[in-house]
């Protein structure tokens, strides 16, 4: 599979304008083509893009997905779900025919998902999760309903499938020292969304990937 011609309109119109999430979803993709896929791709994610151009906003990830997938074999595939009707409509118009988009509660949806891949002898090569709107004064819920997520669809993983969160930067705790300046009273860690399912990799020792706006692991199974 040759995905050069994605590369290109990469390049030219998606990463001038992602900002903060350009580094980790170029990362993505370049992991996706190391994985030297020959059959078709299957790409699940929850929370789609919303609004037409809006790069820097929501990043555009139903856009770019739909995108990748246009270089890759027949059959190639993307789930994606989001509980706002409004979301999923301008979704739907946005991408071709390579993308199925849902208006449902993603911790079921995704159950529902998992079942339609197992009949079909089909996993997950790339787990978006970005369906719960973080509330950076107070991420708990966001990161619970993340983790609810994987939860829900980790049977249909490999090791070698790159699960990504957004909206996770790593965050620390900071005390003014003498000079004016600040020391760390905690080394940073992932935030947001992704504070759980980070806590979770740790503990079953994933493999880290990248650790910037946006976070992703694999050997999570």
């Amino acid at each position: 599979m040759s995905t050069a011609a994605f590369w290109q309109w990469y390049e030219q119109h998606a990463a001038p304008h992602l900002g903060l999430r350009e580094r980790s979803f170029r990362q993505a993709f370049q992991y996706l083509d190391s994985l030297h896929l020959t059959g078709p791709v299957t790409i699940v994610e929850t929370g789609c893009t919303r609004d037409a151009g809006n790069w820097g906003g929501d990043g555009q990830s139903t856009v770019l997905f739909d995108h990748y997938l246009a270089s890759c074999a027949p059959g190639s595939y993307c789930y994606s779900i989001d509980i706002d009707p409004e979301a999923t409509a301008q979704c739907k118009a946005l991408v071709s025919d390579r993308v199925a988009v849902f208006t449902a509660d993603s911790v079921l949806a995704l159950r529902e998902i998992g079942r339609n891949l197992a009949q079909q002898g089909r996993t997950i090569d790339l787990l978006y999760l970005d369906s719960f709107d973080v509330d950076w004064s107070h991420t708990t819920p966001s990161a619970v309903h993340h983790l609810k997520e994987l939860v829900s669809i980790i049977a249909h993983i490999r090791r070698d499938t790159l699960v990504m969160v957004d909206d996770c930067p790593p965050d620390a705790r900071l005390l003014p020292n003498d000079t004016g300046g600040f020391g760390f009273l905690s080394s940073p860690q992932i935030g947001g969304k992704g504070r759980l399912v980070a806590e979770y990799a740790t503990q079953v020792g994933a493999t880290p990937k990248f650790a910037l706006y946006q976070a992703a692991w694999t050997n999570l199974v």
